[in-house]
């Protein structure tokens, strides 16, 4: 596996922070954003693992939705979505379904991704690369901003 470190600073995007999700007046979950941690974009189905952890939690799969380009997956799709590409500008929102969602305040969010480098597929070897960011969000009590 390869790192690339200067790159993974990018892979949470602090500017949006985190933010209940509603539907009605009961709170489903919360979301905030990432973006693709190189210099260029990649296909989903590049993405060999998505890893998250909040408040030093790990978040099952099944309860992570991936939204791009106008869709959200689920993340044991992103391995069949060979024609959806992730622009390396475009954020991503990474919704959680919890009930109740995040209390405001400070939360640690982190992300370890694997990511496969498409154009660098010599002799079926393709480069690895390993993610993995850390970083302090914060949760609003008005959800409405």
């Amino acid at each position: 596996m390869a790192a690339f470190e200067g790159f993974s600073k990018f892979l949470i995007s602090e500017r949006e922070g985190i933010r209940n999700i509603e539907a009605g007046n009961m709170i489903l979950g919360y979301e905030f954003y990432c973006q693709y941690p190189n210099y260029r974009g990649t296909f989903l189905s590049c993405i060999e693992s998505f890893e998250i952890s909040v408040d030093e939690k790990r978040i099952p799969e099944n309860s992570v939705y991936f939204k791009l380009n106008g869709k959200q997956f689920l993340l044991s799709q992103l391995k069949d979505l060979y024609a959806e590409y992730w622009f390396i500008l475009d954020k991503a929102g990474i919704l959680i379904l919890q009930e109740g969602g995040l209390h405001p305040g400070i939360h640690s969010v982190s992300i370890e991704m694997k990511h496969r480098i498409p154009y660098t597929g010599y002799f079926g070897q393709y480069m690895v690369v390993d993610s993995k960011s850390t970083k302090m969000l914060v949760a609003k009590e008005d959800i409405d901003e």
